[in-house]
């Protein structure tokens, strides 16, 4: 069976599409919503961005506010140096090289990142610091080097300091360098003339990267930044100066303007975008906001308008914050910059600073309190300032508190106390209260000042006017008390304007007499006339009248020369008067003084002096040709007793001589008669036949022991003969040769040792000298007879305990390091006798002196001794004697005698 087709299920199959279509067209709301919901959520992921774009904006511009405002306080500072040497300069019209290093040596220790600076009076770099590194920079001439002239013309035409940079710097790295131009202020016009009052450059060179790291540009690890030159207008952006040059030209970044010491330079930042590799915080809340968004479409609506609201509140909120962030930044600057002037002025001011908090306690002192006080002012912080160490009395310390309790402003209280050196320092205050906005007393700020050489000054004074005064009373008594003394003082053209009492008894005129005429009416007018013609031919010019009197006093200072005064009655005065120069405080002549002295007496006795001197002279010729004559018969007499004392002493050898030959010779005599006898016995014996062996061998025994005699006896004889030979031919001849000293002293004491053995003295010889000398045995022989003849004669007078003793010995010298060998020796002749006294050892070898005169002395026996040694021998002798201790002869005698004048050979 067929079955039919439903009609309802045909109809349902092709309504299909447009039941899809109306069921689509039935969710129009939903679509709607969901577009509005779409639109809604577009528009709240733009306006939170356009959020978070402003506030990153405000944010950078905040962070880059202070970044700037650190950064032109780090310049303020790094450049601040030239503001103190600037003022330096202007007020003392130049800078001493002390000063400098002083100032410029300060900052570069305060501050790592100035490298250098430089002062270039007339453009001449005289002045640099530090010098090691940069001397190369010291004397160099800017105008030689065409780039830094044209920066410091530059700086010159604008009369202000231009800053320069970057500069590739010579020891390495790069730098920027601030030029400032001193200009001297004139008297001619308040304002500085900038072409005639130019004095110079000061340049301070700063390293870029110490500076960059001072300023904190590189701490930012959420910013990039850069720093720019502008041009002249100065808001327009020119060449980079430290980090990327196109960071400026970047979307989003945000650029302020630097005010630099000397330029305007522009600062330039940008955010740092996020790491990629994962959703972050604000996109996963973007999500759920715009999933919110379409969930509550009627929602969203409302919620765009909400956020339409809060994004215009937000705009104007971030405004007005970026608004107050400019507005704070600009204070700080300034705030900066003032405390920047107020802390170069403090460096070259005299006074320091304090504050004190609302108890009165001292809260600040500035850093030059310690130079003025002499104490570490930080021992004085939370302290009263009456508590200070070690304060004087006699302050009034209740009457400034009473001022300080009232709040009220003060000038100038002084006080006193003792530094750490134990110096007596004055102090001057001043201060004014402080109250904050409410009206509230915060404390007390002001300023102090040593004030110590300002007082030492005025006690100076004070004494310097006591001194003064008591000088002038002095002085006013000193010119009453001489009277001796005419003292007149007149004023440049010659007027008296002082006459002392002196002057009045001296010339019999008043003062008041006196005052007002010139000193040419107490003088002679030929005298003056006969002065100034002197003067007027040696000056070449013509001199009259009153510079007569004062010509020389004014070119000298001084002039002393005799006058002849007229007093009141008509007599005169012979005087000797000075006239000295009076001179102002600054140099110029004043007047004239003239001080003068009665030399009448004096003058009258001077020719009566040459009257009697003139006698004087012929009597003193007359006296003189006698006592000559009286001379030359004294030195005749004197070398007669020379030459009789050397007879004598030879007299007295040929007695000792004498002496001795008489024993040899007469046993000689003896034995040749006995020999003689017993030969004519024996001969007769022989002749008459009546020889024998034992009477021959007697004969022979006899015989042979009278030649033994008879030998030994000629030998003495012959060794005596030959002593004394030698003896006085080198006495009598005083030869010059080579000899050894061991032989003169045999051939002396071989003559001498009778009388010594008669006076019963002992002889100990120690003469080892074995070097000879070329020198005058003769002399030398002399001198050892006298020396052993005065001590036989005077040494020994039987008081001796001890037995007489006679020491001859000889002792070597050091060798001189400039010599080879030894030029002198020592000869010491010593006894052990009775000594001498003090006196007797003085005039031991004076001519004539003898302590047994009339018992066989002369006088003369040292006294040759003495002319020999240091004579003819050249050599030197010494006395060593004390009484009851012997006498000690030390004769220094040089191996080669000196040559003498004329011929060695001497009678």
């Amino acid at each position: 069976m067929n079955e039919q087709p439903n009609p309802g299920s045909v109809r349902s199959r092709s309504d299909q599409p447009s039941a899809k279509n109306h069921a689509l067209l039935a969710y129009w709301p939903a679509l709607l919503v969901g577009l509005a919901g779409l639109a809604l959520s577009s528009l709240l992921l733009w306006t939170r961005q356009a959020q978070e774009s402003a506030s990153e904006q405000a944010r950078v511009h905040h962070e880059l506010s202070a970044i700037r405002t650190r950064l032109e306080a780090v310049a303020q500072a790094t450049f601040s140096p030239t503001l103190g040497l600037e003022a330096m300069i202007q007020l003392d019209a130049g800078i001493s090289n002390a000063r400098f290093e002083a100032l410029a040596g300060r900052v570069v220790k305060l501050l790592p990142q100035v490298r250098s600076s430089v002062a270039a009076p007339d453009d001449v770099a005289r002045y640099v610091y530090p010098l090691a590194g940069n001397q190369a920079v010291l004397n160099l001439d800017y105008r030689s080097i065409p780039v830094q002239y044209q920066q410091i013309l530059d700086a010159r035409r604008l009369g202000r300091p231009l800053l320069v940079g970057p500069v590739q710097l010579v020891q390495g790295g790069q730098g920027i360098i601030q030029r400032t131009p001193i200009f001297l202020p004139t008297a001619a016009s308040p304002e500085l003339d900038k072409q005639a009052a130019y004095w110079g450059v000061i340049s301070v060179v700063a390293d870029l990267s110490r500076f960059v790291d001072a300023s904190g540009l590189g701490e930012h690890k959420n910013l990039r930044l850069a720093l720019y030159q502008t041009q002249a207008d100065q808001r327009s952006i020119a060449a980079p100066v430290w980090s990327e040059a196109s960071l400026a030209q970047q979307t989003g970044s945000v650029i302020q303007f630097v005010q630099m010491p000397g330029a305007v330079w522009a600062l330039a930042a940008a955010p740092i975008a996020p790491l990629s590799g994962g959703a972050s915080p604000s996109s996963l809340k973007f999500a759920a906001e715009i999933t919110a968004s379409v969930l509550a479409s009627t929602a969203l609506a409302m919620l765009a308008a909400l956020l339409v609201y809060r994004r215009r509140l937000l705009q104007a909120q971030n405004l007005a914050m970026s608004n107050e962030v400019q507005q704070r930044a600009q204070s700080q600057s300034e705030l900066q910059a003032a405390q920047t002037r107020f802390r170069s002025l403090a460096e070259i001011s005299a006074d320091w600073v304090w504050e004190q908090d609302e108890q009165l306690r001292f809260s600040f002192i500035s850093r030059l309190a310690d130079e003025h006080g002499q104490h570490n002012p930080q021992r004085l912080l939370g302290r009263f300032r009456w508590d200070s160490p070690n304060l004087s009395a006699g302050i009034d310390w209740d009457g400034h508190r009473a001022v300080l309790a009232r709040h009220e402003a003060f000038r100038d209280f002084e006080y006193s106390h003792l530094d750490d050196a134990g110096q007596l320092r004055y102090v001057s205050i001043s201060g004014t209260p402080v109250f904050d906005t409410e009206g509230k007393f915060k404390g007390y700020r002001g300023t102090g000042r040593d004030i110590s050489a300002a007082r030492r000054a005025e006690a100076a004074l004070r004494q310097s006017e006591q001194d003064l005064t008591l000088a002038h009373d002095h002085l006013q008594a000193v010119l009453d008390a001489a009277l001796e003394f005419s003292i007149i003082a007149t004023d440049l053209e010659g007027r008296i304007g002082l006459f002392n009492r002196g002057a009045e008894q001296m010339l019999g005129y008043a003062e008041a007499e006196m005052l007002g005429h010139t000193p040419a009416l107490i003088h002679l007018q030929g005298e003056i006339e006969a002065r100034a013609a002197e003067l007027s031919e040696s000056h070449g010019r013509r001199v009259e009248g009153f510079e007569a009197f004062v010509l020389q006093a004014r070119e000298h200072g001084i002039e002393t020369r005799i006058w002849t005064y007229i007093r009141k009655d008509g007599s005169h005065l012979e005087v000797s008067l000075t006239v000295s120069c009076l001179q102002d405080s600054d140099g110029h002549a004043s007047g004239y003084l003239g001080i003068a002295r009665d030399i009448t007496a004096q003058r009258r006795a001077e020719r009566e002096l040459v009257t009697l001197n003139a006698g004087l002279e012929s009597r003193v010729e007359q006296r003189t040709a006698e006592l000559s004559r009286t001379l030359e018969t004294l030195k005749q007499a004197q070398m007669e007793l020379l030459r009789a004392e050397k007879m004598a002493a030879l007299g007295s050898l040929v007695a000792g001589i004498a002496h001795e030959l008489n024993t040899p010779l007469g046993n000689c005599l003896t034995t040749a008669s006995t020999l003689h006898d017993l030969t004519q016995q024996t001969r007769r014996n022989f002749e008459g036949g009546q020889m024998r062996r034992s009477v021959l061998d007697a004969y022979l025994n006899d015989a042979d022991i009278a030649c033994s005699i008879l030998l030994r006896s000629m030998s003495t004889a012959n060794e005596l003969v030959a002593h004394f030979k030698q003896v006085s031919v080198d006495q009598t001849t005083a030869q010059r040769r080579q000899f050894g000293l061991l032989s003169v002293v045999d051939d002396v004491l071989s003559l001498l040792r009778p009388r010594l053995r008669k006076a019963g003295i002992a002889l100990e010889v120690k003469a080892d000298q074995s070097r000879d000398l070329d020198s005058f045995p003769g002399p030398l022989g002399q001198v050892l007879t006298n020396l052993v003849m005065n001590a036989v004669l005077h040494a020994f007078d039987g008081e001796s305990a001890s037995t007489p003793l006679l020491s001859i010995r000889t002792e070597a010298l050091p060798v001189a390091k400039e010599d080879s060998e030894a030029t002198e020796f020592l000869l010491v002749v010593e006894d052990n006798g009775v000594g001498m006294s003090s006196e007797v050892k003085r005039r031991a070898f004076d001519p004539f002196f003898t302590t047994k005169m009339g018992h066989g002395g002369t006088g003369l026996g040292l006294n040759i001794v003495y002319n020999i040694v240091t004579g003819i021998l050249g050599g030197q002798i010494e006395l060593h004697s004390e009484p009851k201790m012997g006498s000690r002869f030390t004769l220094r005698i040089p191996y080669t005698a000196p040559q003498l004048k004329g011929a060695d050979k001497l009678d």
